[in-house]
């Protein structure tokens, strides 16, 4: 069977938005990748749990918000585990699931430059390639230094990820609704009328 390439894009995705749909489709696009896998949080282990929507809420608008894409696809992997998990028992479970495939993490570059205080760091970094998405803002040669201590310490291979950015955040769209301003174009509509629906960030 042909190795396939599958990118795996995990968030809270309270509530998912344009500018996560865009990093996946980049990262699809540069790195050739059958398939781009949304994972939503069961727990976010650095966020204070009561500020957070339901998993069901999240992984529902992750469905909504891909369900024009082909190549895009959404997993409960996480969200259906009730210890919830870190990120290297998510790629470990993955790995199980699709046997001879090359995993591709996709991260912002931020979170690459504090990936060996991650847990597990060292297995982390060994199980997938890394595909670190830049912006223009970005400290490239922080980057860069990080990438190849990365690669001398632990084999990671750690790629660059083009990434236009787009001023959206998920944080300023839950308080935009709290507060009853628009966020038309900054999600998919179907997402935006399920927020309506049940009543979410008011």
């Amino acid at each position: 069977m042909e190795c396939r390439r599958i990118g795996i894009l995990g968030g809270t995705f309270d509530p998912i938005h344009n500018a996560h749909l865009l990093l996946g489709e980049s990262a699809r696009e540069q790195f050739a990748l059958d398939r781009v896998i949304f994972i939503p949080n069961n727990l976010a282990h650095l966020k204070n749990r009561t500020e957070i929507s339901g998993a069901e809420e999240r992984y529902q608008m992750c469905k909504m918000a891909i369900d024009d894409n082909p190549y895009f696809t959404c997993s409960r992997l996480e969200i259906d585990n009730p210890k919830g998990c870190y990120t290297v028992e998510t790629l470990e479970n993955l790995k199980m699931m699709y046997p001879g495939d090359e995993l591709y993490l996709i991260l912002g570059a931020d979170s690459v430059i504090g990936i060996d205080t991650w847990y597990r760091a060292a297995d982390l970094l060994k199980s997938c390639i890394i595909l670190a998405a830049v912006r223009e803002e970005d400290n490239l040669a922080a980057l860069d230094k990080k990438r190849r201590e990365l690669g001398k310490m632990y084999g990671a291979d750690i790629r660059l990820l083009t990434f236009n950015r787009i001023d959206i955040s998920s944080t300023d769209i839950r308080n935009r609704i709290r507060i009853g301003r628009s966020v038309r174009y900054m999600l998919p509509e179907k997402c935006i009328e399920y927020i309506c629906i049940k009543g979410l960030y008011k």
